[in-house]
């Protein structure tokens, strides 16, 4: 009897072990920096992120489902659109709206998986209400202040640039920052970690939000003066009534190059802190018992204009805005690759819940991207991005907008990555991506 329990018990013990851990792994308003390598002379320096896609899969034409946090996040975690959701604004809160049970990691937890929270990846830095966190979390809310009082606290400098350029002057410092504290709590969790129960483990970065606040060195990493326009923003660039006064240019860096070069250097700083403090938690994790048994998705919610269009911002349905980094590292795979055929956020849910094994989501729109992984191809699926009742897709290699007034932007990304010049409506695509953006609007919730 008691040996036929010791084996239950035992067999039970190693299927738990085979189970993928789960490190889920934001950034807020990251761009996808691969074309910033080059973009603008100057490359960004992300090491650590490069040196996770060298071992990993990457997908280099991923898409936020929405241009502002709130509703991006909401239909990431739950594998259903905005639309679907009713969430159109940073205002819009999901589990006012929606039993807090829709979240996929819900079913991680519902299967046994420890689920901890650490940072922002559900919209917001303050707690989630408590009766919601009790259902989604195992494990107590952990609270990290955001940067913006960092100068309360700490003595710092001006570097001149969007937002100042404020950065620490003193080491000691540095632990003060929301990234760092992060960092740390995800680090704890990873070492310490000893349940038979795999993990579901959140991290989420503040970088590279702004206002753009960093160490003093993260500042210093850049040459302003290397810092170059490119030649395409030299063009005048197409406008509609309607995009010019929904989503007005702040800065006219055309005329303002010096604080347009200290713009950049200061979001890249702040990306490079974020950088930083991941490989921290990626370092930890290789180095833990955990290595070979975590699954890695490492995304941001949505990209940001960094002065194309005259715009340091976000919101925009244009490429910048849109596109955003997106990471899988699985531990069984050997090989990294890089595919370039569009997928979506959206698609995080299912294929996570798919490699575990799992039910899918119902009413997903999102698709599981292990077929892709495994050499599959779908160069012509349609990728949405909505703001309220504008939307956008990436089909192709053209990127449609199609506003609320009934305007519409289509642009060749492969000879146009910018966007100064509207194909029009005259093109021979545009009728077959008029169709499509038409289709793919309704199929998630969304009809003109």
């Amino acid at each position: 009897m008691f040996l036929k329990i010791d084996i239950i018990l035992a067999c039970g013990h190693r299927w738990m072990q085979k189970k993928l851990n789960v490190l889920l792994i934001s950034f807020d308003d990251a761009i996808n920096p691969w074309p910033y390598l080059t973009a603008f002379k100057e490359p960004i320096q992300i090491p650590n992120l490069q040196r996770i896609a060298e071992q990993s899969t990457l997908f280099e034409a991923a898409y936020s489902q929405a241009s502002v946090c709130g509703p991006s996040r909401a239909s990431l975690m739950t594998g259903r659109s905005t639309h679907q959701l009713g969430v159109h604004g940073n205002e819009d809160d999901i589990f006012k709206l929606h039993d807090p049970r829709i979240v996929w990691p819900y079913t991680l937890k519902k299967h046994g998986y420890y689920c901890s929270s650490g940072g922002k990846v559900h919209h917001g830095y303050i707690k989630l209400d408590p009766a919601v966190h009790a259902i989604l979390y195992d494990d107590d809310h952990k609270f990290f202040a955001r940067d913006r009082n960092i100068p309360l606290y700490a003595e710092t400098t001006h570097f001149g640039g969007v937002q100042k350029g404020i950065a620490t002057v003193h080491p000691e410092d540095d632990e003060k920052f929301h990234d760092a504290r992060a960092a740390q709590s995800a680090i704890d969790f990873i070492e310490n970690y000893d349940a038979d129960q795999p993990f579901y483990r959140e991290v989420g970065f503040y970088s590279p939000h702004g206002p753009f606040y960093t160490p003093a060195r993260f500042k210093e990493m850049y040459r302003v003066p290397q810092i170059t326009r490119p030649m395409a923003w030299d063009e005048e660039y197409d406008k509609t009534e309607y995009s010019e006064t929904t989503f007005p240019p702040k800065y006219t860096f055309a005329q303002k190059n010096r604080l347009w070069k200290q713009s950049v250097r200061n979001y890249f700083s702040a990306y490079s802190h974020g950088d930083y403090h991941l490989g921290r938690v990626w370092d930890a994790l290789k180095n833990s018992k955990h290595a070979d048994n975590t699954l890695v998705i490492f995304f941001s919610d949505h990209g940001f204009h960094l002065g194309n269009l005259d715009r340091f911002m976000k919101s925009t349905l244009w490429e910048q805005v849109a596109s955003i980094p997106l990471i899988i590292h699985d531990p069984r795979r050997k090989d990294a690759q890089s595919i370039i055929d569009p997928v979506g956020l959206i698609d995080i849910g299912p294929t996570v819940l798919d490699m575990l094994d799992l039910p899918p989501i119902d009413e997903t729109m999102g698709q599981s991207l292990t077929g892709l992984m495994n050499g599959d191809r779908n160069p012509d699926r349609a990728i949405p991005t909505f703001f309220h009742d504008d939307v956008a897709i990436r089909k192709g290699r053209y990127r449609m907008i199609r506003y609320r007034d009934g305007s519409t932007q289509m642009y060749d990304l492969e000879n146009d990555y910018w966007q100064v010049r509207n194909l029009g409506n005259e093109h021979p695509e545009y009728s077959h991506m008029f169709s499509a953006l038409q289709q793919t609007s309704a199929a998630y919730g969304f009809k003109f």
